[in-house]
């Protein structure tokens, strides 16, 4: 099961200007959060805050379950951020991508059969299997997507942030993360979503919250 998110007093300024007002909001475990909002709202920076990638006021806790008190793979946070540019020519491929992520080391080096195997596998979940040899600066940005869900599935995680997911995706491409999406609820995962499509909201879903110069529950998407 994932953790409780218990945000008490939130607030976000940046160079002296109020990017999100004091919120205080309590994010169920083991739910799929949708957050909506206007962009430029305060979504994406209410996420990094969440993470502690971005300087915030007040206190962000979070409560794991009794069972996950003891420090385990499954509370890693696994993040995945709206789409990343890669420098074209860097001389890396995606496999080589996922196996520095997979084992923290150099990109380049003998690599061992089973993490050859873990990351084919990965790259087989997001739909990239024959994509593996291509360098990051030759994907499109939907595949530089993909990617990115694959090295976040590499940690096991029961806590999911993800900011706008389906970015340049296609219907194919779109289908293989839902399903990975619906699994991670399915087994639990605290997933925070931001998502502008009201369709998907409604499809996938358990509490909808709506940034709008302040944070505001809307409930039951349905």
């Amino acid at each position: 099961m994932g953790p409780a998110i218990d945000l008490k007093e939130v607030s976000l300024t940046l160079k002296g200007v109020e990017i999100l007002p004091k919120v205080n909001a309590y994010f169920s475990p083991g739910k799929l959060h949708a957050i909506t909002g206007a962009n430029g709202s305060g979504k994406s920076s209410l996420l990094k805050a969440i993470l502690g990638l971005a300087a915030h006021q007040g206190r962000i806790e979070r409560h794991w379950p009794t069972a996950n008190e003891t420090i385990s793979k499954a509370r890693q946070t696994a993040y995945v951020p709206q789409q990343t540019a890669f420098e074209p020519s860097l001389p890396i491929t995606a496999q080589e991508f996922l196996l520095a992520s997979l084992t923290r080391q150099a990109f380049f080096g003998w690599r061992k059969a089973a993490d050859l195997k873990q990351v084919q596998a990965l790259l087989q979940r997001v739909g990239m299997q024959a994509k593996g040899h291509l360098r990051l600066g030759e994907l499109s940005g939907g595949e530089r997507q993909r990617l990115l869900f694959a090295q976040a599935l590499e940690r096991n995680s029961q806590f999911w942030c993800l900011d706008e997911p389906m970015t340049g995706l296609d219907l194919q491409a779109q289908a293989l993360i839902n399903k990975e999406i619906t699994q991670l609820r399915q087994a639990g995962a605290t997933l925070l979503v931001i998502h502008h499509d009201p369709a998907w909201v409604a499809d996938y879903a358990d509490q909808v919250w709506c940034v709008d110069n302040g944070l505001y529950i809307q409930g039951d998407p349905l």
